[in-house]
């Protein structure tokens, strides 16, 4: 049987995308359909987590009608929710999907009232015990107060993190997993101190290395758009690092694509399977959702094919 993960998804959105045949920034356009569903980095872990066969438990702030919708939207798929509810309305992102291409619009997160922290905490630290996995998704909502959720106690549990602002101290307890793109990552060795010769054949190794050697951070994961996926980890206080070429495919719609990567990590994981075949496993998971319009409607067969051909592919990096 699965174990329950929760998923802190805590900045959720209510999501627009309007599909165009051409976009010309300027112009009049008349678009041809336009979708609307419940969105973030955290709904659309869970929705992946749940789809391959994982049980997530989610929790996150939500607010008036945009709110009530998510929640709504959610309950009717099945998802276990612990919803913390605030005053200010739920923020939308609007998305312009062109050939493959998106453009999108983020609203300002949600600012959060002193009760409304004070009811996450206790809401957390009731579900705390009895979790064991826990994944953080995504920035935090403005006034958030992450300090009392860095001080609970860690002992016994498995962090993932696909976040970037704001964890320093979380990272510095230590954490199974830390899943970024390549931007992030930069920022991350930026905020570290340490240096970025990107034209070195040994960039990878020496900055990755340098993290690892640092942070307590089990597997370091990055992501670059149509480049290799990096995944780094020290073994007995020994470099070993991977890369995987994502296939080329026809991208319908790529929102999502890291979430559904970290939701097929954790699913991996929890599946105890190999360094390199949780590599696999993800990546198939990530190309599988961007051939569809919605994460939800990937298909199992397709990341099925895709494992298949990417365990193989899997490269060491010296």
């Amino acid at each position: 049987m699965s174990r329950e993960i929760l998923v802190l998804g805590l900045n959720p959105a209510w999501q627009r995308v309007f599909f165009l045949d051409k976009f010309t920034p300027g112009e009049v356009h008349r678009i041809s359909k336009v979708k609307e569903y419940a969105s973030g980095k955290g709904i659309n872990c869970c929705r992946v987590l749940q789809l391959l066969g994982g049980t997530p438990r989610l929790m996150h702030f939500l607010g008036a009608g945009h709110g009530e919708k998510i929640f709504d939207e959610l309950s009717v798929c099945g998802i276990q929710q612990v919803p913390i509810w605030i005053r200010e309305n739920t923020r939308i992102c609007t998305t312009i999907a062109c050939n493959g291409d998106t453009t999108e619009l983020v609203e300002p997160s949600p600012m959060l009232a002193d009760s409304e922290n004070d009811d996450f905490a206790q809401t957390l630290n009731d579900h705390w015990d009895s979790t064991q996995y826990v994944a953080l998704c995504g920035t935090f909502p403005q006034g958030f107060n992450a300090k009392m959720f860095n001080d609970l106690d860690f002992n016994g549990k498995h962090i993932f993190v696909d976040a970037i602002d704001g964890i320093d101290e979380l990272l510095a307890k230590g954490v199974d997993l830390l899943k970024i793109n390549m931007l992030e990552y930069c920022k991350l060795l930026e905020r570290m101190g340490i240096p970025q010769v990107k034209s070195s054949p040994q960039f990878w190794k020496m900055t990755a290395t340098a993290v690892l050697e640092r942070l307590p951070i089990k597997n370091l994961i990055v992501t670059e758009e149509d480049a290799p996926v990096r995944a780094f980890r020290l073994v007995e206080k020994k470099f070993q690092g991977i890369q995987l070429q994502p296939p080329t495919i026809t991208v319908k719609n790529d929102i999502g694509a890291g979430d559904s990567f970290f939701a097929g990590w954790l699913y991996a994981f929890e599946q105890n399977l190999s360094f390199e075949n949780c590599l696999a496993k993800a990546t198939a998971v990530a190309c599988a959702r961007c051939e569809v319009e919605r994460p939800w409607n990937l298909s199992l067969d397709r990341v099925a094919e895709f494992e298949s051909e990417l365990a193989t592919k899997v490269e060491r990096l010296e």
